[in-house]
């Protein structure tokens, strides 16, 4: 008799768990999670890098539609609830010293004809007076960016007509150190920046447009710190304690951005985010590099560009995927070293790059608040690393 009434107690207190999980604990679960994405909704979602404008260019493709095999358009950043979408117009390094500015207006003519036929849902952003607007108004702001200086061609003439057409901000370099200042990954040629690019650094302050320094050397950013008076983003960087990639930026360099007022936008380039995975990565294109050295080289220029743009960001059969919670790794460590108020998201998410594991494109950018609530961010900080700090330099900085 006694085992009986054990063994009902037992059914009993099983029921009452059962009934607790389905109607307890999943409640609050549920009601948490709505409020969450209630406050991504409400908050402004900010990516700064993104190279959509090649799509726009070189594939022809309208970014109203969801576009086929890619990460960034119009119904994945709605879906994302992202407001403002920084898209960069990335210049070949090859077409330096002649050629770079001609495909700079390319891309810029070819991107601000997509937004004005999308004006229902995208505007062209230059200042942060725009962007409150653009998004106040319930469209998604698209500030452009020419990623690498040697689009200007070493003329402070260009950089001012790139800036009347509606460019709010530059990419100091990309991978070559050309007529002004020096890459992180071009042979240096003037220990940082040299006279010209000091003139370049103050136009940029003197029009009002944002300084980008990823891509460069770490002597050309302790240069442009030097020099600029305002404050300097790093739009798509890592961070260097956590994997030494060049492109990386190390604490010292946070610190001084910290003290500069600036602001680092963490990158998903999985490369970036994981040592691991970049040293797969090397290893595989190392068995590629000698074959592709075989293959002619395309002489029309805008074939090869073309060409070369298709065949690029093909996802690598490699394990040991970064995920997530890399990317919050490195928010972590910038806001350990820089400061909350100094860090952003800047994704670089190419067409067809790979990235990170519990991202797959716009549409998931309400992972990342979840994952900064979990890692128990306040919400007034959550708000600062996905859009409000972006928001601040160009408020204070774009003209």
């Amino acid at each position: 008799m006694k085992r009986t009434v054990v063994i009902s107690l037992g059914i009993l207190i099983a029921l009452g768990a059962a009934t607790i999980s389905q109607t307890g604990p999943s409640e609050p679960g549920r009601a948490a999670a709505q409020d969450v994405e209630k406050f991504h909704r409400d908050a402004l979602i900010w990516d700064c890098h993104n190279d959509l404008a090649y799509r726009v260019l070189y594939e022809g493709l309208d970014i109203g539609n969801r576009l086929p095999g890619g990460q960034v358009d119009i119904p994945r950043l709605r879906e994302g609830g992202v407001d403002v979408q920084v898209v960069a117009l990335f210049i070949q390094n090859y077409l330096y010293p002649d050629k770079s500015a001609r495909q700079a207006f390319q891309l810029l003519e070819a991107m601000t004809r997509n937004i004005e036929k999308n004006a229902a849902s995208v505007e062209l952003a230059r200042t942060g007076a725009d962007i409150e607007r653009i998004v106040a108004s319930g469209k998604i702001a698209m500030p452009l960016a020419i990623e690498g200086g040697h689009a200007i061609e070493d003329r402070l003439d260009l950089l001012r007509t790139f800036h009347d057409r509606g460019v709010s901000s530059m990419t100091i370099t990309h991978n070559i150190s050309h007529g002004w200042a020096d890459a992180s990954a071009g042979k240096p040629r003037w220990n940082g920046l040299n006279d010209l690019g000091r003139k370049v650094i103050a136009e940029m302050n003197a029009l009002g447009m944002v300084i980008d320094v990823s891509h460069v050397s770490d002597k050309t950013f302790f240069d442009v710190i030097e020099t600029t008076k305002d404050p300097i983003i790093f739009s798509h960087s890592g961070c260097r304690a956590i994997n030494p990639h060049r492109r990386n930026v190390s604490d010292d360099m946070l610190r001084a951005l910290a003290r500069n007022g600036g602001v680092i936008g963490i990158v998903f380039e999985l490369t970036f985010l994981s040592q691991k995975y970049a040293k797969a990565a090397q290893e595989l294109r190392a068995i590629s590099r000698p074959i592709l050295q075989k293959v002619p080289v395309i002489e029309d220029m805008d074939l090869r560009i073309a060409v070369e743009h298709i065949s690029q960001g093909q996802d690598w059969p490699l394990e040991d995927k970064p995920t997530i919670e890399d990317l919050l790794d490195h928010i972590d460590h910038a806001v350990k070293i820089a400061g909350v108020d100094h860090v952003g998201l800047g994704a670089d998410m190419y067409p067809r790059t790979p990235s990170p594991e519990g991202i797959r494109d716009a549409q998931d950018y309400m992972n990342i608040t979840r994952g900064l609530k979990r890692r128990g961010y306040s919400h007034e900080d959550v708000k600062k690393i996905m859009g409000g700090n972006f928001l601040r330099i160009w408020k204070q900085v774009a003209r």
